[in-house]
């Protein structure tokens, strides 16, 4: 599915991601944890080509994307729910999923899947509202619904659980185990949360100084104390 190999990633002559290799198999949910600052932004930012990939390799379903322009990869099947959330606060709840739509075109043309609405019931209540209106957790759930009217095969997600309260966690924990079950999407989540994403998680990397220094699965990395040593809990 999604092959990174030595990968150095920045933004103009500063490299923030030094020579790091992760995989996503295909229908799997990849963790990169970390302290904040060690990359692990950098990185989903690079494989959406939002930042310079200087040297290395990213591959997805057999693909070289290395720095190609983000509507490209969009239309490959990547969609990235960023850390910021990036909602069109004066749009329509409705109007910002059909945003999703991989062209401009289908975006004028697409209605919302109603598999969308079913995950997120909120969202239809909610249908003609402005995003700016909504709550941090429901612009999250909104953030990921319009990622989802892409129908993408791969989802990054960065710090989805940033600033929600718990029972939206929760839901939101429950709903992507759910959408990666369903749609048959592979999920790479970056998460400071590590009840979630070790809940949610199938393989584990861990970066610090912006490298990756472990991998594993959960228990694997738990048993041997990995996160622990490496991460700030």
């Amino acid at each position: 599915m999604l092959e990174i190999s030595d990968a150095y990633i920045g933004y103009g002559d500063t490299t923030v991601v030094y020579g790091s290799s992760i995989t996503v198999p295909e229908d799997s949910i990849v963790a990169v944890l970390g302290r904040n600052g060690v990359g692990k932004t950098t990185l989903l930012r690079g494989i959406m080509g939002q930042n310079t990939i200087s040297e290395g390799e990213i591959v997805f379903e057999g693909t070289d994307i290395v720095n190609q322009p983000p509507y490209e990869i969009a239309a490959a099947g990547v969609a990235l729910v960023p850390q910021s959330r990036d909602i069109f606060s004066i749009l329509s709840v409705e109007d910002n999923i059909r945003m999703g739509s991989a062209s401009s075109s289908e975006r004028l043309l697409s209605g919302v899947d109603d598999e969308i609405y079913d995950y997120f019931p909120m969202l239809e209540q909610k249908a003609d509202a402005r995003g700016g209106t909504l709550s941090g957790g429901q612009q999250q759930q909104l953030a990921i619904a319009r990622a989802l009217n892409s129908d993408p095969k791969l989802l990054l997600l960065d710090e989805p659980s940033e600033g929600i309260q718990p029972s939206i966690v929760d839901d939101i924990r429950h709903r992507i185990k759910q959408i990666k079950t369903e749609r048959n999407i592979s999920v790479l989540i970056v998460e400071q949360n590590l009840d979630l994403a070790l809940d949610l998680a199938e393989y584990c990397y861990i970066m610090e100084a912006g490298r990756v220094v472990e991998h594993g699965e959960p228990d694997e990395l738990q048993q041997e104390n990995k996160i622990t040593e490496n991460i700030e809990i």
